[in-house]
This record gives structure tokens, sequence and C-alpha cells, in this order.
């Protein structure tokens, strides 16, 4: 479906800047959970799309921001991996029903630590569009993620839909993130800047044609019809008053402007060039 609130905006990009996030989530979690409790999560695909209806229901973790919201919706499956790990119990991840697993207190608050992070990791790349990340994360003072509730609906329409998996373990998790319109408008903000810069100076021969002609101008200062006596009686110190005011401006002697000349700093310039009829 064709949203009008697009057009001609960047959205052609988004799929190269969904690749560039699920790099830096693929780093986040090499320098997190993979590290810290021996896992070994892969980022296996990741795409942007914009969902006009809900596929099916989820539980939404709204994440709250000085820009906007982003939703969080990631399987149950993962988070108990993690507990999983964290506490050292069975290694490989087990069929089991999670509707019949209670959810305690300590899923509940890893679940939003770990989202957070996330969602900071989302905006940090947000920000700096497909640039290269800076050592910092680049967020403005303020600008933090803070968890705000659960909602069965998303944020927004746009959602990027990330893939994990853990050979080991037989794990396949989906974290989808949603957007809200502030966040969009800043996401594609970045891109059209990113757009805009030429990844290249411009040689001499791809500038347009107009810019590499060269022509020399000479400027007809003043033109003067004298007598001939008057011309004759010339001595030594003789002064001829004259006015410069508009002057003609030729190339190779065909008049193609004319020109006011001006005085600055001991040097005469010529401005306003106007078109000869």
């Amino acid at each position: 479906m064709l949203d009008p609130r697009t057009l001609g905006r960047p959205v052609h990009l988004l799929p190269a800047f969904a690749l560039r996030f699920s790099a830096d989530l693929a780093e986040f979690l090499r320098g997190t959970l993979n590290r810290r409790y021996g896992m070994q999560l892969l980022v296996s695909d990741a795409t942007m799309t914009r969902q006009p209806q809900p596929d099916e229901a989820r539980r939404w973790h709204v994440y709250e921001s000085a820009t906007g919201r982003i939703g969080l919706a990631l399987d149950r499956s993962l988070v108990l991996r993690v507990l999983q790990c964290r506490y050292g119990l069975q290694e490989k991840q087990q069929d089991v029903d999670l509707g019949t697993v209670p959810v305690n207190a300590s899923e509940e608050r890893l679940t939003q630590r770990l989202g957070q992070e996330m969602v900071m990791t989302l905006m940090s790349r947000i920000r700096h569009g497909l640039q290269q990340l800076a050592s910092e994360s680049g967020l403005a003072d303020g600008d933090q993620a803070s968890w705000r509730a659960e909602s069965s609906d998303a944020a927004g329409a746009w959602w990027i839909k990330v893939r994990l998996g853990e050979a080991r373990s037989g794990l396949q998790a989906d974290l989808r993130f949603s957007l809200d319109d502030a966040w969009m408008n800043e996401l594609l903000s970045q891109l059209a800047g990113w757009r805009s810069e030429p990844k290249e100076p411009l040689k001499n021969d791809a500038k347009p044609l107009a810019s590499r002609i060269q022509v020399k101008l000479v400027a007809q200062l003043l033109q003067r019809r004298m007598a001939l006596g008057d011309i004759l009686d010339f001595r030594v110190g003789n002064i001829i008053p004259v006015s410069l005011q508009a002057t003609d401006v030729l190339v190779k002697n065909s008049r193609l402007f004319t020109a006011t000349v001006a005085e600055h700093k001991g040097k005469l310039w010529l401005t306003a060039f106007n078109d000869t009829k």
C-alpha cells in the first residue's frame, strides 16, 4: 500500500539500515549475553517493513524517550534461554509449552532490562543513520529509553524484524521493534542527510559542462566621442571628465552583458550583471 507520507523520502534505504542495525545488535549480543553467559547467539536475518495491520496478537514492551516511543516484542523462549544460562540449568532447549510455564519476577526484570539495552542500541543506530558508530552511543543527554508499559498494540506501523538463532540449543527467536511517527521521522531525516552527501568528490570531467568551459571577459569601461580639434589640443596633465556607470562586458567583441562598475579597496569591480537585449 502506497503511503503518501513517504513520497520523496529515502524509504529505499531502510533495508540497508536494517542490515546496519543487525550488525550493531550482533555486536551487542557478542559483548553481553554470549561473553557473559557462554551463549552462542547469532543474527541470521533482519528486515524492515510497514505493517498495515498486526499479523497476530503480541506482547509489546513500550520504551519511551525524549524523542518518542519504541516497542519491542521478543520471543519468550529467548528470555528463558538467558535465564537457563545465567543459573546453569539444562544445556539444551527443551520442547516445552511456554504457556504452562509461569512468569516470575526474575523473568520480568530480565525482559525489561534486556529490552531496554536493545532499544538503546536501536536509538543509537537511528542517530547515526548509515554512518559508522562512534566510540560512544552518541545519544543526547536525557534521551534515554525507559520502560513505560506493556501493550497489545505496536508503537507504530514500521517494524524491524530480527531473527536470532543458537545452533547448540536449537533456539530460534524473533525480535520485533516498532517505531512511532516521531522516531520514524528521525530515522528518515538521518537517511535523507546521508543520501544528500556525495560519496566521493566529483572529478573535473564529471562536472557540468558550463563549469568546465572557460571564457575571457573584456570590460569596456567607457566610450566617448570627441572632436578631432579637442584631441589635438590635449596637453600633458589635462583631465577628461568621465563617469563610470553601466559598462559593456564583451566576449570576443560580442556584447553579452551590461554591468555596473564599483570600487572596493582601491580596485574596480564589476557587479549587477544584466543580459543584453
